[in-house]
């Protein structure tokens, strides 16, 4: 190597901007990758049911806007239509549970339960994807999305 082009070396600085563009470029191609393939596409359910122990009570579809309710269960469910959808309201011999069905979000709130002084299962977030679940354990009520329709996430 010359001389002039060792001294070059020596007197130049330990990094230049551009060396560090190789390695942003590896970092956005990551992250751009990870969001691609990591992030699920949002799976909006198509429908619910409810079970209280071992036995279903009703069930609801969204496609068709229509629920059932089981034999055997129809004093104890009261449907009533609310603006954005149905207050389901089912009393048992555990107790009582209140929800909110919101046909156009496609999503299912539990809003009032008398099972207990702090109602846990009322902080639960709105079910809105298939598999998810809301579980009032000191009544066995659950709450149980089935299946699902894709849906761009958004939000």
């Amino acid at each position: 190597m010359k001389k002039k082009g060792i001294e070059d070396v020596k007197n130049s600085k330990y990094f230049s901007p551009w060396d560090i563009v190789p390695y942003l470029c590896v970092v956005v191609v990551a992250v751009v990758l990870m969001l691609v393939f990591l992030l699920p596409e949002k799976q909006l359910m198509t429908d619910f049911y409810v079970v209280y122990g071992d036995a279903r009570v009703m069930s609801y579809d969204f496609d068709s806007d229509a629920y059932e309710v089981e034999e055997g269960f129809a004093d104890g469910v009261k449907i009533s239509g609310i603006s954005q959808g149905y207050l389901v309201e089912i009393t048992t011999a555990d107790g009582y549970n209140a929800f909110i069905v919101d046909t156009q979000e496609r999503t299912v709130k539990m809003t009032d339960a008398d099972c207990s002084f702090s109602q846990d299962c009322t902080y639960i977030p709105a079910i809105e994807k298939e598999g998810d679940s809301i579980i009032c354990a000191p009544h066995r009520l659950r709450i149980i999305a089935g299946g699902g329709i894709s849906a761009p996430v958004t939000g």
